[in-house]
């Protein structure tokens, strides 16, 4: 992308506010909440209404997850049948043993499949073994890599949350006070908020707007516009 000297001069002397994961379910009464979640969101609404005018744009992301996603207790059933529990580690061993086994019908999207192995190779060499004879992708081999990447960055293990976010539910809208400080923003000022989605990949976690914890297509590498 090519811009002019004006276009690099207002970029530079721009104001922008990143808001990051302001979601209901974050919140009192949401499913994963933070107890000190709503007075940070008075004091952002409160920041926004008071400084406005001088704010030029507002970035938001949205943590935005489908109902069987592999952080996900329904993703994940034991040799009897039993969700794992929120807040529950699966490691590698965990899975190459059987202890936890990932669910076997996982349907892929009709349009685009859920891993790109160009992307995913970017990381590391491809198991020999992560799709099956007949092209479909071997669910327990990549749940095997997947939380091998993961242990190997010396970062996470794979993490199973209450079900949060969830695209369509009241959880997944922005909390109240916040979202009215931001229409207010945009009202008075003519700008509008740019919206960033994060987590939809069914088979990675994503706890960066900038980059899944192991990328697996281009919605989830690092996003060089943001």
């Amino acid at each position: 992308m090519i811009y002019n000297s004006r276009r690099v001069l207002e970029l530079r002397n721009m104001t922008t506010l990143l808001l990051i994961d302001i979601q209901k379910d974050f919140h009192p009464g949401g499913s994963l909440a933070i107890p000190t979640a709503l007075d940070d969101a008075e004091r952002t609404a409160a920041f926004i209404k008071k400084h406005g005018s001088s704010i030029r744009r507002i970035v938001m992301t949205m943590d935005s997850h489908h109902k069987l996603h592999i952080a996900h207790p329904c993703f994940w059933t034991d040799t009897e049948g039993n969700h794992p529990n929120p807040f529950t580690l699966i490691t590698m061993d965990d899975v190459q043993t059987g202890k936890w086994i990932p669910r076997s019908d996982l349907k892929h999207p009709v349009q685009k499949p859920l891993v790109d192995d160009e992307v995913l190779a970017q990381g590391g060499k491809l198991p020999a073994n992560l799709y099956k004879s007949d092209g479909e992708l071997d669910i327990v081999q990549y749940c095997i890599e997947y939380t091998r990447r993961l242990e190997a960055r010396g970062r996470f293990q794979l993490c199973i949350w209450p079900e949060h976010c969830l695209i369509g539910t009241d959880g997944h809208n922005v909390v109240s006070l916040v979202m009215e400080a931001v229409q207010e923003w945009s009202n008075k000022t003519g700008g509008s908020v740019e919206w960033v989605d994060k987590g939809q990949n069914l088979l990675t976690e994503m706890y960066s707007a900038l980059c899944a914890e192991v990328p697996l297509d281009d919605k989830s590498s690092f996003d060089k516009g943001l």
